[in-house]
């Protein structure tokens, strides 16, 4: 069916008024001036055309054809058949109607003239040659009628039938002309007018007087059910277009042009989605929500025509420009997909749903209304071709929807800020309607549910707009609005609810002109009271139902007249008097306009005062409150709650100030209520059962002003107290406004249940147990626990906490049926700000809402879907109400499902009524899964949070969220208004999902809840509905005495319960879930959550481990509640803790929680009495799974001192470190990772044989492994008795007497691995060992030592504790470290055997990096084993720390040095690490190559025999010393590796500490190496003691071994390197092992003799020897580097190696081989070691002299000086040693005994001036000048120094200086070239002061002997001046100048001079005396041929 357009029927399009079109009005139509009688109605007229009459056509208007009485579903039967505009009580619009009634009583007058009943009526502007005037342009069916505004006088009137011709409009957008002429003749003149609702005005005329011809079009209509083409007629009129039947001209849709979207027209693209304007169509668009509708021109004609002819007529005759939109490119198919996805609604919050028949006039609800008249057609809609169809109207949190109820698609969307008032037709109880303010059509509906429908909508526009809604009696007649809205116009001048002053002021002298001559008459003005209804009629239809402006003035006169019209109450009524009979349904709509007018006038300040003070209207108004018409009693309600500050609105714009507000309120309710009956009154119209749902919201209205903030204050203490003491006698029909539709209402309640529990404890105890007794507790658990998040649920979750708070009952049943876990949360404390927020604002969104309204605060308060739940988050159906009539009827339509489960649905003829009725919005039937918990939900209300039901399990440990642990307990009094319960945490509890051990809630559980509670809401409801049948309303009757006789329900909560299947398997003991306690994960800790009483729990876990077996009897193995439920066996279920089954899987869980039960409370819980019992039965159980168990559990109890001694004193001890044992069966180890792969996997390997028995025949059988012994025991080939034997056993013993073989056939899975095993015993181990300390409080040691301690070092346990390394467990090496650490620390007797346990070798072949507490252990014990075979070496300090630690040859001295003197932590990082420095040498590779293989060699297959046989001991035996080939060639000294310290390259500056310690070591080594001998044992002598021969050792070339008859002793040696080391170390093992004084102590001696035999041949192997050469040059090296470096530190010490030093430089004069590459390195070192001792300290040299070291060095010097030539480089031995002695000499020469003693060596002083010519070696040219200047303060050593031809040797170098490099030196760097120009520089430098001091000129503070001959030969040689310059001036000065050009007066010296002086030089060298000796006399007389010619003067003194 396509869209409809809004009810077409009614009448003009115009006549909308301010609320909404107006629907058909009644009566005939006559001509303006003729009377009209209220007791007659003419013959109505048809809402509808006929098949052949157009809607315009004037005989529709003449010929009114008869109605048709059509029985709708919703019609009574027994209705009156007078016509649908009397059964829905319209006032005539065209005869005279009855005078208004005074008192409800129908009164006649004589017959007056009355006013014509207008269409329309519109203020214009008329335009005339006097100027403009306002008017208003009121239309009738007859003609156009003009009023003045001010007097309502008709000013003109124009007939249509000759007066009038045409309206059209002009170029300007708001003007347009009428063409008339007066008394119907002359020419029509153009009358010009101007409105802004032109479109409207022209619509409404041309519909009764056409202008253009109809043209009709071919068309095809696009169908949207078959989308198929469809032919039909296109009908264009001056109005609009209509769309017509083909053959039978009937018309099925219409639209006004005044009516179309922008844009108008949509062009369809063709069917391959291209732009056409022929190929694809066109579509129509309408406002208002209507559907779009698609059309094609047929053949005849184009779209372009019809699309034209469309937009021309519009422009021409309406004004209006069509817009056309060609840019679109969709096609028909599109067209179709977007029309049904267009105006969805479904997208916001809803509030409910409702099924309703929808009354259409013609055309499908299309066509207008073209007359006055209407009635009920045969089709069942309105007017003869109306229609009635099903519909689904569904309210959103914005819009009103209308849905198809076959496909659920949407029809019409308006949106609520259109809706303008609602109206409930009086006489028929299912008929109502809405009215628009935007233009839109009235919607007229009818349904059996149509007052909760009607509240509901009110509601909710309400709360939305903020302002109050009118609900009308009737429809609001077309021509009292003035201005009504019309589509087109609306879009440019939207509706605004407000009216100006102006306006206001209008209408009120309307009023005031009428009310006077009422007042006034009497009766006896004719028509007063009818004129003055007429105007109240026109103002409730022109001024807002919000009122009128604030400040404006009415006359007392209209507020007199008001108030006489208003019914008088009978003063003789008592209280508790029932409503008066109900009026007319026509006097009460009379009624009711009045009291809507005085509402509106009530906005007024002035008038407000007026009618306070006005006792009568007091009186009336209020005793409207008994008036028989419920909607006259709403509408009274209404009133009374506006001036007291209550219902919808903002109020408080009456005053200025909050204060006056306060006051006026007060004011208002003091004189309201000043007569007391008015209480019991108002509160009893919520007394009976068929109470309307819009009177009880009014009435409530008025109980929220009172009661409730912000008001409630306002309210006098004793209208307070009696007010709410009548409120709470309503009791269970109060609970019945729960159900009410409006959702105020039932907040509003729950804040009142709330002010009576706070006010009055009395009536809050009884309502509580009302509350539960009625079943309004358990109904609303349900919504709590269920409703999507809103207000709803808030609502009651509010009325939950307050009747069941601190109420036992209560309580009791949440118990009952909720689990414990959830039920705790309410007796926890809440967070205070939390509590105080729920304390004082219990319905925080009603509240804000409040306060909104009456502080202008603004805002929605109805929840938006981010506040709330998602808005597609719940089917469509589940929102449906479970709507009641308004007498209790069920909505047969509705009740299609129950909000609960549709197993339980009622059927739909049972009554219910509507105190037990559900709220309309229905719980879903499932909670959807998007409906989660939010943070931002959390926190901002407590009653804000969802449910989660995603799955996702959220634990205890919310960091915002605690678990229930602590009771709380409050005395606070019922009615305090305090909740003592945690119903925060309760509520947020509920909604999550829960894992725990306390509780198990998730969204299965929730569901089981639900199904329960609907379940027995239900069966509640349906007992009552059969004794509702019996006794109506005695269910819900009082506890008063006329209900005594009357059969009662009451709700039997105390058997109530509820049972969780999905829970039944679980195994629960004290309120705990064993399961989820012991999912702790597989690290086995405690979870950590709290208990709430642990000793009772642990108790009930203890009694339940117990009682298990006594659980009855199992059927093939099975417990009976595992086979199913049987009458013949008791429920265990119902049994706390036997729940889940029985056996040993609960045992096994028992175990487990009491583990992780004591391992948290065990402080709590205190000493366990059955912990020896515990210990016992871990022994001797055969469960496997049970004794892992119990194993945690011992560990657990051992946090107690008292439960360790009670299970030691049972032989805990032993058992654990059996336990121990266990983990060397683990078959997979964990993987070490290292940095070498070469420890790899080894290849499967067979078992090792360990175990041997007796056969039943006496026969020993084995050796056989384990899993053998397992496979005969299974086969029951042994038994118990069998005698079992392994190696380490000292006996045969019973196989039951073997603990390893008994736990070993131990039934059932184990669920601890063999490590884990190992772990827990080892934690038991060490709470043992800790838990009596070996010191006391003084810390003095303790003896005898702790029991625990005596037993784990005892021969039975130690060796097996030390044995745990070997199972390469990190955790367990680890833990058995430290715990061997405990025990032998101040356990001496145990310390010094600990090697014996073979301890330290598993520890080294642990190839771990978690080193830590193994290198605690070394650190401890290493030094302090008795491993060489006596006590008293285990306590020797005189062996160095290789000789005294066990770990010495097992790993290098830096490592020991480390362990030593940096500590555990160190060693271990040292361990782990790759480190190849000066102090440490150790790799990976050395690790595991050489350390771990050679001790797992060792060791042999030890471990695979641990893994068959655990309690094997391991025979100890002493290790060969580990080799490593990276310190083959290394030495180590105190704390450092030599050969890198040595190393300048890769370790140039390394840091040496200890320098003196250091240097005493280097001595004490180096004399140690020099006294070495090589060993007096030979290696046959050798071989003799280990038992073994070379032929077995000696390797041959091919790999084989060698015969002795191969070696010779020319080869011996060669050979003795070959020997196969691998076989040494067995043979050595062997002989070890046999010989060791622990096993054999008459075998000391040969075992020191096995000792030494092994060290020989690895002395020989290693060729060690005698003295090396090599180590003897490292320590020389060493100690020159430690004095080059830090001579400094060492000059107060005395060298003590010169004896040694100078022993190493001596040479022998017959040796010629001195300087061989294996004897000059150790002279370079040596004679750079002297050099650098002497010049560290002076004492070193006075020692190095005193020893005749000069001799040595001077010899030494000589031979080398042999052997140098001039042209020698520096790196030469020889040269090397001459640099060194000569940097010896040039120290030694400053002392005078060293200089003596070089004066008295003959020829040293030669060599010494030889060196100078040793040009490449720089260093030694130096120090040969400095011992020449050192020596010159001696006259005999110049004289000898001169002899030796010092001047002719040095002489040269003084012409070698260059200062240029000098000054290049700091400015760069310098390459070979200069480097050597620099030491020319030097060696001139030096020659200078050498020659300085020779002379006696020397001024650098020592003094030297004058010696002329030497400096007159100097005078000669480089003239006077210069000579002179060596006296006092710097050297580099004599230098510049020796090198330059010099001429002056004073000196000539240039290159020639220097020529001749070289070639003087160098004869004179040749010039030797016979004895070797140079003469100075020729020299002194020396002259410079090129200065021959030069005149030399001579100065004399």
């Amino acid at each position: 069916m396509e869209r409809t357009c809004q009810d077409a029927n009614e009448k003009t399009r115009n006549s909308q008024s301010h609320s909404p079109t107006t629907l058909s009005v009644s009566g005939d139509r006559r001509t303006r001036g003729q009377d009209r009688r209220g007791e007659g109605i003419s013959a109505p007229r048809s809402a509808a055309l006929g098949a052949n009459h157009s809607r315009h056509s004037p005989a529709a208007q003449a010929q009114p054809p008869p109605f048709f009485q059509l029985p709708l579903p919703w019609r009574k039967p027994n209705a009156r058949r007078r016509g649908l505009l009397e059964d829905m009580d319209f006032a005539s619009r065209h005869t005279a109607s009855a005078p208004p009634p005074a008192a409800g009583a129908d009164a006649s007058s004589s017959a007056v003239t009355e006013e014509p009943e207008y269409l329309a009526r519109y203020f214009v502007v008329k335009h005339s040659w006097r100027g403009r005037y306002r008017r208003i342009l009121c239309i009738e069916a007859s003609g156009v009628v003009t009023l003045d505004p001010g007097t309502l006088a008709v000013t003109n009137s124009y007939d249509f039938g000759a007066e009038f011709d045409r309206a059209a409009p002009e170029s300007n957008a708001t003007e347009f002309t009428l063409s008339v002429r007066t008394d119907g003749k002359g020419k029509f003149k153009a009358m010009r007018f101007s409105s802004p609702l032109r479109a409207g005005i022209l619509t409404e005329l041309h519909r009764l007087r056409p202008v253009h011809p109809v043209v009709e079009f071919p068309v095809l209509h696009l169908r949207r059910r078959t989308q198929e083409w469809a032919p039909f007629k296109i009908k264009v009129t001056s109005l609009g277009i209509e769309l017509l039947e083909v053959h039978s001209g009937n018309l099925r849709w219409c639209l006004d042009f005044r009516d179309m979207d922008s844009p108008a027209i949509l062009l369809l693209g063709d069917s391959y989605g291209r732009r056409s304007a022929e190929g694809g169509g066109f579509v129509l668009c309408p406002l208002y929500g209507r559907k779009s509708k698609a059309f094609m021109a047929a053949s005849g004609s184009t779209n372009t025509v019809i699309i034209s002819y469309l937009t021309k007529t519009a422009k021409s005759s309406i004004g209006l420009s069509l817009s056309v939109d060609n840019s679109q490119s969709m096609t028909a198919a599109d067209f179709i997909a977007k029309r049904a996805n267009e105006a969805v609604g479904a997208a916001e919050t809803r509030h409910g749903e409702w099924s309703v028949i929808r009354l259409r006039p013609a055309a499908h609800g299309t066509a207008c209304i073209e007359s006055l008249s209407l009635g009920i057609g045969p089709r069942g809609g309105l007017g003869e071709q109306g229609d009635s169809v099903s519909r689904q109207l569904v309210l959103t949190n914005t819009s009103l929807v209308e849905r198809r109820p076959e496909n659920y698609e949407a029809t019409i969307v308006r949106p609520l800020s259109a809706v303008s008032a609602l109206v409930r037709f009086a006489e028929e109880p299912q008929m109502f309607a809405f009215e628009f303010n935007d233009g839109c059509p009235i919607h007229v509906y009818a349904s059996t549910s149509r007052d909760n429908l009607i509240a509901t909508v009110l509601d909710v526009l309400q709360t939305q707009r903020q302002c109050a809604i009118p609900v009308l009696p009737r429809l609001t007649m077309p021509g009292h609005r003035i201005d009504p809205p019309c589509g087109a116009s609306n879009l440019q001048i939207p509706h605004h609810a407000a009216v100006d002053m102006e306006a206001a002021n209008m209408y009120i002298k309307h009023l005031a002109a009428v009310a006077k001559e009422a007042v006034a008459s009497s009766d006896t003005i004719p028509g007063a009271k009818i004129r003055l209804w007429r105007r109240i009629r026109e103002f409730n239809a022109c001024i807002p139902y919000t009122g009128v402006p604030i400040n404006i003035e009415v006359p007392e006169v209209v507020l007199m007249a008001l108030i006489s019209l208003l019914p008088a109450t009978p003063q003789n009524l008592t209280a508790d008097a029932p409503p008066l009979p109900p009026p007319s349904p026509k006097a009460a709509a009379t009624i009711m306009g009045f009291v809507a007018c005085l509402r509106r006038l009530l906005t007024s300040r002035s008038v407000s005062s007026h009618v306070m003070a006005f006792p009568v209207a007091v009186g009336r108004i209020m005793g409207l409150l008994r008036n028989g018409s419920e909607g006259v009693a709403a509408e009274a309600a209404g009133l009374v709650a506006m001036l007291i500050g209550g219902g919808p609105g903002d109020t408080s714009m009456l005053m200025d100030t909050r204060g006056e507000s306060h006051a006026t309120y007060m004011h208002a309710k003091s004189v309201l209520f000043a007569q007391p009956i008015y209480v019991p009154v108002l509160v009893s119209r919520l007394k009976p059962l068929s109470v309307s749902p819009l009177l009880s919201l009014s009435v409530v209205e008025i109980l929220e002003a009172m009661l409730c903030d912000p008001h409630g204050e306002t309210t006098q203490h004793a209208t307070f107290v009696e007010l709410l003491r009548q409120v709470a006698g309503l009791r269970r029909r109060l609970f019945a406004l729960f159900a009410h539709p409006a959702e105020s209402v039932r907040e509003t309640i729950s804040v009142i249940m709330r002010t009576i529990a706070e006010e009055d404890a009395i009536a809050a105890e009884s309502m509580r147990d009302a509350a539960l007794k009625d079943g309004a507790l358990l109904r609303h658990l349900l919504n709590a626990f269920f409703f999507p998040a809103g207000e709803r649920r808030d609502v009651s979750r509010q009325l939950v906490a307050l009747w069941a708070d601190s109420y036992q009952p209560a309580l009791d049943l949440l118990s009952r049926i909720l689990p414990p876990g959830l039920v705790a949360y309410l007796h926890t404390r809440s967070d205070e700000d939390s509590q105080n927020q729920y304390d004082e604002v219990p319905l925080s969104r009603r509240q804000r809402r409040i306060l909104q309204q009456r502080r202008a605060l603004g805002g929605k308060s109805t929840e938006t879907p981010e506040q709330g739940m998602p808005p597609n988050s719940v089917d469509d159906g589940d929102f449906r109400h479970a709507n009641v009539g308004p007498y209790g009827g069920a909505d047969v339509h509705q009740r299609h499902v129950s909000q609960y489960s549709t197993a339980h649905t009622p059927s739909p003829a049972t009554s219910v009524d509507p105190s037990r009725a559900v709220p309309h919005v229905a719980v879903p039937e499932s909670v959807p899964e998007n409906h989660q918990l939010g943070i931002s939900q959390l926190n901002s209300h407590p009653y804000s949070v969802d449910s989660t039901a995603n799955g996702d399990l959220i634990e205890s440990s919310h960091s915002d969220f605690s678990v229930p642990a602590q009771v709380v307990v409050g005395n606070t009094p019922v009615g305090s208004g305090r909740l003592l319960c945690n119903w925060y945490g309760f509520w947020r509890a509920f909604g999550l999902d829960h894992n725990r051990a306390d509780l198990i809630w998730n969204e299965r559980t929730r569901q089981e809840l639900r199904e329960a509670l609907q379940a027995e809401v239900h069966n509640l409801d349906v007992e009552k509905e059969r004794t509702d049948d019996i006794v109506p309303g005695s269910s819900v009757s009082e506890d008063d005495g006329s209900s005594d006789t009357l059969p009662r329900i009451s709700w039997n909560y105390a058997e109530f319960l509820v049972s969780y299947p999905s829970l039944s398997k679980e195994v629960c003991v004290g309120q705990y879930y064993l399961r989820l306690l012991l999912e702790s994960g597989s690290n086995y800790r405690a979870q950590d959550f709290p208990l709430r009483d642990p000793v009772a729990f642990f108790r009930a876990l203890y009694h339940r481990f117990l009682c298990d077996a006594d659980i009855g009897l199992t059927v093939d193995g099975a417990v009976p509640d595992e086979l199913g439920s049987s009458d013949d066996w008791c429920d265990m279920g119902r049994l706390d803790g036997f729940g889940g089954g029985g056996g040993s899987s609960v045992r096994d869980l028992c175990s487990r929680a009491m583990a992780i039960v004591y391992e948290q409370h065990y402080k709590v819980i205190g000493p366990f009495d059955g912990t020896a019992h515990i210990t016992v039965l871990l022994d001797r159980t055969d469960d496997r799974a049970l004794r892992h168990r119990l194993l945690l559990l011992l560990k657990a109890f051992m946090n107690d001192l008292s439960n360790v001694e009670a299970c030691v004193l049972v032989g805990g001890c032993v058992l654990a470190v059996d336990l121990l044992t266990v983990a060397h069966e683990a078959s997979e180890r964990t993987a070490i990772p290292l940095q070498s792969n070469l420890i790899a996997s080894t290849a499967f390997t067979e078992p090792s044989k360990e175990w041997m028995y007796i056969d039943k025949d006496g026969t020993k059988v084995g050796p056989l492994e384990k899993d053998a012994i397992r496979r005969l025991w299974s086969k029951k080939s042994i038994d118990w008795t069998t005698k079992c034997w392994a190696s380490s056993m000292s006996d045969w013993k019973r196989l039951r007497d073997i603990r390893e073989l008994r736990w070993a056939l131990s039934v059932r899975t184990p669920v601890l691995t063999s490590t884990q095993i190992g772990d827990a015993a080892l934690s038991i181990l060490h709470s043992m060992a800790s838990a009596h300390s070996d010191l006391d409080d003084a810390g003095e040691i303790v003896t005898p030592t702790p029991m625990v301690k005596r037993i784990l070092s005892s021969p039975r346990c130690l060796p097996h504790v030390a044995q745990a390394i070997l199972t390469g467990e990190p955790s367990i090496v680890e833990v058995s470290a430290s715990l061997l650490k405990a025990i032998v620390t101040r356990n001496p007797k145990a310390m010094i055997r600990l090697y014996s346990t073979g301890a330290f070798y598993f520890a080294l072949a642990y190839p771990g990096s978690n080193l830590l507490s193994i290198a605690q252990l070394f650190s401890a014990t290493h030094t302090h084993q008795a491993f060489h075979g006596g006590e008293e070496a285990a306590v020797s300090s005189s062996l160095p720390l290789a000789k005294r630690s066990v770990l010495g040859g097992l790993l290098p001295e830096s490592l020991l040095y480390v362990l030593e003197c940096s500590g555990p932590s160190a060693f271990a990082a040292a361990m782990v690490s790759d480190s190849d420095t000066p102090e440490i040498i150790w790799t990976h590779k050395m690790r595991a190559e050489h350390l771990i293989r050679q001790v797992l060699q060792h060791l042999g297959d030890f471990s695979q025999k641990l893994a068959q046989h655990c309690h094997s001991l391991y025979d100890y035996a002493p290790m060969p010393p580990v080799t490593y080939p990276n310190l083959k060639d290394e030495m180590w000294c105190h704390r450092y590796y030599l050969r890198n310290l040595c190393d300048d390259i890769r370790f140039p500056n390394w840091p040496i500490v200890e320098h003196v310690e250091f240097l005493q070591s280097l001595l004490a080594m180096w004399r140690e190496e020099l006294t070495r001998r090589p060993m007096d044992l030979s290696e046959e002598e050798a071989c003799k003691i280990l038992e073994i021969t070379l032929d077995d050792l000696v390797i041959g070339e091919n790999g084989s071994s060698k015969k002795s008859s191969e070696l010779n002793l020319a080869n011996l040696a060669k050979n003795i390197e070959n020997i196969d080391e691998e076989k040494l170390k067995r043979q050595y093992r062997k002989l070890a092992i046999k010989y060791h004084p622990d096993k054999n102590p008459e075998g000391r001696e040969k075992f020191v003799a096995v000792q030494k035999a092994y060290e020989r041949l690895q002395a020989s192997m290693q060729g060690l020897q005698g003295p090396q050469v090599w180590r003897l040059i490292l320590l020389l090296k060493a100690q020159c580097i430690l004095y080059k470096r830090y001579g400094h530190v060492l000059e107060p010490f005395k060298y003590a190696g010169y004896p040694m030093l100078l022993n190493a430089v001596t040479v022998d004069k017959d040796d010629s081989n001195f300087l061989s590459s294996d004897r000059a390195p150790l002279l370079i070192a040596a004679s750079e070691l002297i050099w650098l001792t002497c010049a560290s300290s002076s004492l070193n040299g006075e020692e190095l002299i005193r020893d005749s070291g000069i001799p040595l060095l001077a010899t030494l010097l000589s031979r080398c000086m042999g052997i140098v030539q001039p042209t020698t480089p520096a790196h030469e031995p020889a040269a090397r040693i001459v640099t060194n002695i000569m940097h010896t000499f040039s120290v030694l020469s400053q002392f005078e005994s060293g200089r003596l003693e070089i004066l008295k060596f003959g020829g040293l002083v030669e060599d010494i001036v030889h060196c100078t010519e040793l040009e490449f070696v720089p260093s030694a040219v130096d120090a040969a000048l400095q011992t020449a200047a050192n020596v010159s303060v001696s006259s005999e050593l110049q004289n000898a120094l001169l002899a030796a031809g010092f001047l002719w040797f040095v002489l040269p170098l003084l012409l070698q200086y260059d200062s240029t490099a000098e000054e290049n030196e700091t400015n760069e760097s310098h390459g070979v070239g200069a480097r050597v120009q620099i030491a020319k520089n030097l060696h001139a430098i030096h020659t200078a002061q050498a020659l300085s001091k020779l002379c006696g000129l020397g001024g650098d503070g020592i003094s030297s002997p004058s010696n002329l001959p030497a400096f007159n030969t100097l005078r000669a040689l480089l003239t006077p001046r210069l000579a002179d310059m060596l006296r006092n001036y710097p050297p580099k000065e004599l230098l510049s100048n020796l090198n330059s050009n010099l001429e002056s007066p004073e000196i000539i010296w240039n290159s020639s001079t220097r020529g001749e002086l070289l070639k003087f030089v160098d004869e004179q060298r040749t010039s030797q005396g016979p004895d070797g000796s140079y003469d100075l006399t020729e020299s002194q007389s020396f002259t410079y041929q090129a200065l021959s010619k030069e005149l030399k003067l001579v100065m004399s003194t």
